[in-house]
């Protein structure tokens, strides 16, 4: 799943974790004398889109509590660089990522309080609703970021719904929030998207969709004259290969597009570092 990369952690220490998944896989394994095949899907009957959490692909930075031993926050082993499920709090160590299906996308402006009076999300503005604020006055543009009459952040964010391929094997429905200097990562994931090539069976040139390709996702060290921070960078490594996982993406791609995936967007500040580049701390 990941690339190739040195190791930090001591032979023993690797030993005793892949002693650990094996016991796990023993624990986990189905029952012999119970069919549950006869009964999958049973006990969700009556679930909504409000009913399940949807993680966020987070990035690790400085401050996030994740990496921060003395906050209830922590996570074992979190460390800055790191990306992290932020719902199963699986971990894909700095240096080797994760691979990653764009399955959707989608482009909203989040509001947040500001700091000094507690922050917290305030609820989303679509990019009509920004445009037409920006006109009467009541959002104004202060040194490259937008603010709200009541000096509530609006920022522009760039949403990925995606699929990441986890240390089992499975892909895990997953959002991958873009903002600020991230933005321009976004914007280069979609251009190449948008203009890749292939051919068909006639010759013919076509543009696959986007849960068509597989991406690795990793994390760069940057920084401005404000501080310095992880970000991202994303690299194609070829098609989707597995026709299970190909119907997957295209059934999340249609949830997507049928407003059946519910985010919290509240979740996207804490622990994705997504103004970490703004001011030069994390969260």
């Amino acid at each position: 799943m990941a690339k190739p990369t040195a190791t930090k952690t001591s032979s023993k220490t690797t030993a005793a974790k892949e002693s650990r998944s094996q016991e796990l896989v023993k624990k986990d394994s189905l029952p012999a004398n119970i069919n549950l095949a006869e009964y999958a899907g049973a006990g969700m009957e009556n679930t909504d889109r409000d009913s399940f959490a949807i993680p966020f692909l987070a990035i690790m930075q400085k401050g996030s509590p994740q990496v921060d031993k003395d906050t209830d926050q922590y996570v074992d082993g979190a460390e800055v660089g790191d990306l992290m499920l932020t719902t199963s709090q699986e971990l894909f160590k700095d240096g080797e990522g994760a691979n990653i299906i764009f399955c959707g996308y989608r482009r909203v402006f989040l509001r947040w309080a500001p700091r000094d009076s507690g922050g917290g999300f305030k609820g989303e503005m679509p990019v009509e609703e920004v445009a037409h604020a920006r006109a009467q006055g009541t959002v104004k543009d202060v040194e490259g970021k937008l603010f709200a009459d009541n000096g509530d952040l609006v920022r522009d964010t760039r949403i990925h719904y995606i699929l990441v391929e986890s240390e089992s094997g499975a892909w895990v429905p997953a959002v991958l929030s873009t903002s600020s200097t991230q933005i321009k990562k976004s914007k280069m994931v979609m251009t190449q998207l948008d203009t890749y090539q292939a051919k068909d069976g006639n010759g013919k040139a076509f543009n696959p969709p986007s849960f068509a390709h597989v991406f690795h996702a990793e994390t760069l060290a940057e920084s401005n004259d404000q501080g310095n921070w992880r970000g991202w960078k994303f690299s194609r490594v070829g098609f989707v290969s597995d026709p299970d996982v190909f119907a997957q993406a295209v059934a999340f791609n249609k949830s997507v597009r049928g407003s059946e995936v519910n985010v919290d967007y509240a979740k996207a500040e804490v622990g994705t570092g997504e103004a970490a580049e703004e001011e030069g701390k994390g969260f």
